[in-house]
């Protein structure tokens, strides 16, 4: 994958776009450049905007920053069994509004469809192929994921993924290496068919990590993250670097998105706690 003719490695963070104050909403213009400005801080060099359509100024200052992101929907609002055609034409909308912006390198519509491919089942199947072709038929210029992990369903999509959140490096690793011989790591009980094969396309790491790490978070405090909570913080730090440096090692990738930004209530494995303070040495974090 690459842009303005040079290949450039995505190291994506997702981000939610939450804040303890507007929930989904930004407080103020200071607070979106904040964001972006911290995620580049902490070395990333782009964002999937995850599940929400952000603000257009956000991407007008990405656009000012040379900040990379992915357009993103939130889908869980569409019914997969019955698809709802005003779901795909919202989608329209959204390409139509942020085409222009040249922080966005691409769109995705839908995130994490949990179906198996069956005889039976056809819904998603269909609503993953218009979502697909409406994305493709407005913007000839950007590839478009077909769904972000699970349920692959476009043959033609222009990139594949996957979610993976193994905390072992090691075994991160050997779940990674089938993609040398073209056999990526793929969502989904084995024995059941979820997607469509893989082609050869472009392949990242769209969700992994998700590091849990919170060491204030208060006994009974709900708190969440993936896999056992480090004991300490060079726990954490050794974790963080092994999961990053095994896609970074990988010519095969055209990038990855690490979980996530910041702290969203429960979920504690953000870089950054709910309110933008600081948990970890950025310097050490940006090295890795």
């Amino acid at each position: 994958v690459k842009l303005n003719g040079k290949v450039l490695f995505q190291r994506l963070v997702l981000d939610q776009g939450y804040y303890p104050d507007g929930i989904l909403t930004a407080p103020s213009d200071e607070a979106l450049i904040k964001d972006i400005e911290l995620s580049m801080a902490a070395g990333f060099n782009g964002a999937r905007l995850h599940q929400k359509v952000f603000e257009e100024r956000f991407l007008y200052h990405a656009d000012k920053r040379g900040y990379l992101v992915w357009g993103e929907f939130g889908d869980w609002g569409m019914s997969r069994d019955d698809p709802k055609a005003t779901s795909v034409a919202q989608w329209l909308e959204v390409i139509l509004r942020d085409y222009s912006h040249p922080s966005i390198v691409g769109w995705c519509g839908l995130n994490e469809t949990h179906q198996p491919i069956t005889d039976e089942v056809v819904g998603l199947s269909d609503v993953t192929l218009g979502v697909f072709l409406a994305a493709k038929a407005l913007d000839t210029t950007r590839p478009v994921l077909d769904t972000s992990g699970y349920s692959h369903r476009v043959l033609e999509t222009d990139v594949y993924d996957c979610h993976d959140y193994e905390q072992d490096p090691e075994k991160f690793r050997q779940r990674q290496a089938g993609l040398a011989e073209g056999k990526p790591f793929m969502n989904g009980p084995a024995d059941t068919p979820w997607s469509v094969p893989y082609k050869g396309q472009p392949f990242f790491v769209s969700e992994f990590g998700g590091i849990w790490w919170n060491p204030e978070v208060k006994p009974g405090e709900a708190s969440w993250g993936y896999g056992q909570r480090p004991t300490t913080l060079e726990e954490f730090y050794q974790r963080f670097e092994g999961l990053c440096a095994v896609l970074l090692e990988d010519p095969l990738m055209f990038g990855y998105c690490y979980t996530q930004l910041t702290d969203v209530y429960q979920e504690q494995n953000g870089i950054f706690t709910f309110d933008r303070g600081m948990k970890f040495d950025l310097e050490r974090i940006r090295k890795a």
